[in-house]
């Protein structure tokens, strides 16, 4: 059976292995030309081949078969099936290397509780896998929320921006990236309390002090600050989907925390725990 498929990894290379050079794409590191050597690689977890060196001189290499993505020879491909199957043809019908970026960007909207939010990402891709991916985001929310029977309603503004990571994998037969975004960074919040701050509570102090002392000014800062900065962590997790070159639909479920060094009352969980879904759009140049 060894020999079968021997054979058969020659006829997609050529007449005979040592005809022509193929390209041998590795998960980790740049692609490499050599001529690979079925008749020592069958059998192994090694893949061999025959490369020049800068004198001319021809050396036998190996690498582990279980960091080659693929072998690209023309008129198939083939692909690592581990130690027991070997190497096998590609019998999809369209094969789909994995995409290589160097910069990734995205841009999406998001519905989120009691809102919406906006954001924009940079990263740069880390590794030739395209598994790891480090850069930036920041993100627009708008939070309004539901009033309580005995409270109006009030608005309430965020940005957040601050380093990004994304953690994913690629699905060669959905041409899909499955992803994890986490960033930890900042947010400058804004408040519209509008009346909110003649509740009861605000009424109640008012009548124990008799007027608008400095007691009650800072009660009211505290209670309603009109502005507050704090810090932040988000998350994505998600998926995108290989429009066409370099341009990917971007689904996914999105979350940001807010951690406030001191509670107002007043804040809802829209605003300090806002999540919901994410809609947008990945796009990067690719290389061939």
């Amino acid at each position: 059976m060894k020999n079968i498929l021997t054979l058969l990894a020659m006829f997609c290379l050529g007449v005979s292995p040592l005809a022509a050079q193929q390209t041998i794409f590795l998960q980790h590191d740049p692609p490499v030309q050599g001529t690979v050597l079925w008749d020592r690689t069958k059998g192994g977890d090694r893949l061999f081949f025959l490369q020049a060196d800068s004198v001319g001189d021809t050396l036998v290499q190996f690498v582990p078969s279980r960091k080659v993505e693929y072998i690209d020879c023309d008129s198939c491909k083939l692909v690592y099936k581990g130690t027991r199957r070997g190497w096998q043809q590609w019998k999809g019908k369209n094969f789909h290397e994995e995409p290589r970026q160097q910069m990734l960007y995205g841009a999406s909207g998001s519905w989120i509780l009691d809102g919406w939010s906006a954001d924009a990402s940079a990263m740069r891709v880390m590794n030739r896998n395209s598994k790891i991916a480090i850069g930036g985001f920041i993100r627009y929310m708008f939070t309004q929320p539901v009033p309580l029977p005995v409270k109006t309603s009030y608005d309430h503004h965020a940005i957040v921006f601050g380093p990004q990571a994304e953690f994913r994998g690629y699905s060669r037969r959905l041409k899909s990236y499955f992803y994890l975004d986490f960033g930890l960074g900042a947010t400058y919040h804004r408040f519209d309390w509008g009346n909110m701050a003649y509740s009861d509570e605000a009424i109640e102090a008012i009548d124990r002090q008799g007027s608008f002392t400095t007691e009650y000014l800072n009660w009211i800062r505290d209670h309603y600050p009109t502005d507050r900065w704090t810090y932040a962590f988000n998350y994505k997790v998600g998926v995108y989907v290989r429009l066409t070159r370099g341009l990917y639909a971007d689904v996914g479920f999105v979350g940001v925390g807010h951690i406030f060094s001191r509670i107002p009352q007043k804040y809802n969980s829209s605003d300090q725990y806002p999540f919901g879904l994410s809609v947008g759009l990945r796009f990067g140049r690719e290389s061939k």
